[in-house]
């Protein structure tokens, strides 16, 4: 009875795998609702519901980098990241709460899903490719200080890699929100585009 409840204490038991599927169903529904509230505020039609998760319209018709994933693409590499990334999640919180560096990856994280959660509305409810590319930079920072972390404080490389999938989809999401950052008219911050796009560079076709 005393080792079990030695056990709980320290969250080996109060972590399963459902809790993973109802965080990642709360992130989608709170990013869901925001994008829907700032469309709705910016007097925006939303033709479908699609649209709250990324507007395939609004997406096409920027400069693009060839660098540039399709659009069919977003959808199955975030679910991968996002999978990859709770299981890593709920292995950090069944860890004892005064495990070294615990405290500081749950931070990192928890900064890293408010990213998440806002980046719809703040790149597509807004039509800020500004907005698009400092989000995807902060989201790097914050995947590689939570690696960091993982490796160095909590000295688990399995915490680690499950942020491999991202860190390398951020990488080239970053590339890709650079230069439509440069090649386009931000409608919100009302400026740009603050260079001409290369012809070798541009992607002729935004699938």
């Amino acid at each position: 009875m005393t080792i079990r409840i030695e056990r709980r204490a320290e969250g080996k038991e109060r972590w399963h795998w459902y809790h993973g599927v109802l965080f990642y169903l709360l992130m989608q529904g709170l990013a869901f609702g925001l994008c829907a509230l700032v469309s709705g505020l910016g007097r925006r039609r939303i033709n479908s519901v699609r649209e709250l998760f990324g507007d395939t319209a609004y997406f096409k018709s920027l400069k693009q980098a060839k660098i540039t994933p399709p659009s069919w693409a977003f959808g199955p590499a975030w679910t991968v990241n996002n999978v990859s990334v709770i299981w890593g999640l709920l292995r950090v919180l069944r860890k004892p709460e005064r495990t070294e560096g615990r405290a500081a990856y749950l931070q990192l994280q928890a900064l890293s899903w408010l990213n998440y959660v806002i980046f719809n509305a703040a790149y597509f409810g807004l039509r800020s490719p500004i907005n698009a590319f400092l989000l995807t930079l902060s989201m790097l920072v914050l995947t590689i200080l939570s690696g960091w972390v993982a490796l160095l404080r909590l000295r688990d490389s399995r915490v680690a890699l499950s942020l491999a999938t991202l860190f390398l989809w951020l990488l080239i999401a970053l590339t890709a929100a650079s230069f439509q950052a440069l090649w386009n008219r931000d409608d919100f911050y009302g400026v740009g585009p603050f260079a001409r796009p290369i012809p070798a560079l541009v992607k002729t076709e935004v699938e």
